[in-house]
């Protein structure tokens, strides 16, 4: 049975198309390069999207759309809002790409600690000279502080607190007592709490109101002198200008984001001069297996809501009702 025409913005595993040629008209955008979803919206039941940004006015421009679907966990790009007043399903898949941007949140905590990233540049640039300028730190017995116990945030910690025998520091008003005593991670009564105990901080938590900003240049002076911070979360989350004289004031040993607030960043990004630094350009999650799990989630979200049945994942549960 076709189900109508579905767009599908940019790029995904082949596995994800396969399922959705089955029951619908696709249009693949990378297939037609100069289109765009607005010149192919009007007619559309259903839109994949990664980064594609799903405004009102878009939605507007078609009357037939019943679901809008986010390759990927954050939604932002998305006007859920407007979609919900709508009757418009958004979907997502959150349980794709957790274990991948939990190992990319591991490489980063491992290359800052070590120095990899200026012990390499320094090596090939025919800078290095002696050892140690590249003495690192061990994570084995160092505090990781985790903001957002979800299950990205849940994943880093179990591997930290299992493989380098780390203890867990977590703050996530939202996720009750009972976890907490399952895993035994200690539980931060606030964000200032954390950012006073952890050695390396990780951010794990959606952009939206409640979270934007939240690592300033208070919160940045609140860390340990010496720690680290990760963002692989979204750009927003961190002032990255107070980000940057933290790191060249040495209060912060280093940073790593993998998230920009504009993406991919200019290269002449004061941040990526610092040799205290790291960035990847949003890939935390981009791995084979990752990239075939979202694609497939999608595409099966996608098919739930055309056939008229309840998706896994919805980001506004009240359309399915």
């Amino acid at each position: 049975m076709n189900h109508g025409r579905v767009v599908v913005t940019e790029h995904i595993d082949p596995a994800g198309l396969e399922i959705l040629k089955r029951e619908t008209e696709l249009l693949y955008l990378p297939d037609v390069p100069g289109r765009t979803l607005a010149d192919t919206i009007v007619t559309a039941a259903g839109i994949g999207v990664r980064l594609a940004r799903v405004t009102s006015d878009l939605m507007a421009t078609a009357p037939n759309l019943k679901v809008i679907a986010k390759h990927g966990v954050g939604y932002d790009n998305i006007d859920v809002a407007a979609a919900t007043a709508r009757g418009i399903v958004v979907v997502h898949t959150p349980k794709a790409n957790s274990v991948s941007v939990a190992e990319h949140i591991l490489s980063l905590m491992l290359c800052l600690a070590n120095r990899v990233c200026k012990a390499d540049r320094d090596l090939k640039a025919g800078r290095f000279q002696k050892r140690e300028d590249y003495t690192g730190v061990e994570l084995n017995g160092k505090t990781l502080g985790v903001v957002g116990l979800g299950r990205i945030g849940s994943e880093t910690a179990r591997i930290c607190s299992a493989g380098f025998g780390m203890s867990v520091v977590a703050y996530d008003p939202f996720v009750p007592s009972e976890t907490f005593e399952r895993t035994g991670h200690h539980r931060a009564d606030s964000l200032v709490q954390l950012l006073d105990m952890a050695d390396f901080v990780v951010l794990c938590v959606p952009f939206k109101s409640g979270t934007a900003g939240m690592i300033g240049a208070h919160e940045l002076s609140l860390m340990k002198s010496g720690s680290f911070l990760v963002n692989t979360a979204r750009g927003g989350l961190v002032d990255e200008a107070a980000l940057y004289e933290s790191l060249v004031q040495g209060h912060l040993a280093g940073a790593a984001i993998d998230a920009f607030v504009d993406e991919p960043p200019p290269v002449e990004h004061p941040l990526l001069s610092l040799p205290n630094f790291i960035a990847t350009p949003h890939v935390a999650g981009q791995t084979t297996e990752a990239m075939r799990r979202m694609a497939t989630d999608m595409a099966e979200e996608i098919l739930r809501v055309l056939r008229g049945e309840r998706p896994l994942y919805s980001v506004n549960p009240e359309v399915n009702k």
